[in-house]
Formats: structure tokens, sequence, C-alpha cells
């Protein structure tokens, strides 16, 4: 059995209630979607962490990056 695996980004405002879901290539992808649901937060172009930890901390969105294992 041939193993891949693909990048899976849950992704949310906090006043939302459901998470969107996004298969991605690769991590770098999904720190893109990442970039652009929250652009206005993006200008001093922080790292992906220092992003995370501001947007966390203000209670303005939260996200999950996982990679999960195709079978084929």
């Amino acid at each position: 059995m041939n193993k891949n695996t693909i990048t899976t980004l849950r992704i949310r405002y906090s006043n939302g209630d459901d998470y969107e879901v996004y298969l991605c290539k690769n991590h770098a992808i999904a720190e893109r979607i990442i970039r652009h649901w929250f652009a206005e937060y993006c200008t001093d172009n922080p790292s992906i962490g220092e992003l995370e930890e501001y947007l966390f901390d203000k209670d303005i969105g939260y996200w999950e990056i996982t990679e999960e294992i195709i079978c084929e």
C-alpha cells in the first residue's frame, strides 16, 4: 500500500459556528490561505506563529493544520 499525505486546514473566525475545511497539497498552501483569511492582520508580514498568537490572544480567529494519510 502506497501512503501519501495531504495537509488539512480547519479555520474559522471566533464568531463563526463552524470551521471551514481546506485540503491542501502542502503546509505552505495552508499558510497562504490563513494569510488570505486574516489579511487585515498581516500588514506587517508577521510570521505564522506571531499571527497565530495575536489572533488567538485577541479571540479573532482559529485554525488547525494537520497531515492526513491518503491510502491508495
